[in-house]
């Protein structure tokens, strides 16, 4: 009996140390870097300037760009103007899919791919940018009024893991 209770108190111990080991030491948490908008920073190599454009109707963007842009847009889409410039000597290459919107602490989900695509017609959700050059994308993420409204704050969330990278789009 005293065999068996000491066979389990070396396995629980092992079992802890590992996942202090795991948690502590090999997979550490990323610090969370929360930009303002319109503040220029490093992001991958890249220097990125996001600006807030604000958010539109389906009938104001009609306005905007005409019939053809209805089938694209949801009821309302939140549009920022993303500025990327890159200070390299190499070409460098951004992917825009993996961008998402987050609502306090819901997710508002990825870039409307249809009217990114129609406001951006010569660039992909992948980007190169050459040496020195500087490259400006309109991203559009759906905008619920009913689950979102102004009082909350919201994030363009850039990446999570290694480095979590953020802009504040609205603050509370």
């Amino acid at each position: 009996m005293k065999r068996i209770i000491a066979i389990i108190a070396v396995i629980a111990i092992a079992f802890t140390a590992r996942v202090i080991y795991v948690n502590a030491i090999e997979y550490h948490f990323a610090e969370k870097a929360v930009y303002s908008i319109s503040e220029t920073f490093t992001f991958h190599d890249l220097e990125l300037t996001c600006t807030y454009d604000g958010i539109y109707s389906s009938e104001e963007l009609t306005k905007i760009y005409g019939d053809e842009v209805l089938s694209y847009c949801d009821e309302s889409d939140l549009i920022l103007t993303l500025e990327i410039t890159n200070p390299t000597g190499e070409e460098k290459t951004l992917d825009l899919s993996s961008f998402c919107m987050k609502y306090a602490y819901t997710s508002g989900g990825g870039i409307n791919p249809y009217l990114f695509a129609y406001l951006n017609p010569d660039t992909g959700s992948k980007c190169t940018i050459d040496p020195a050059e500087t490259l400006t994308v309109l991203l559009p993420y759906p905008y619920d009024w009913d689950t979102n409204g102004k009082e909350k704050p919201y994030d363009l969330v850039l990446s999570l893991y290694p480095e979590n990278a953020r802009v504040r789009i609205v603050e509370k």
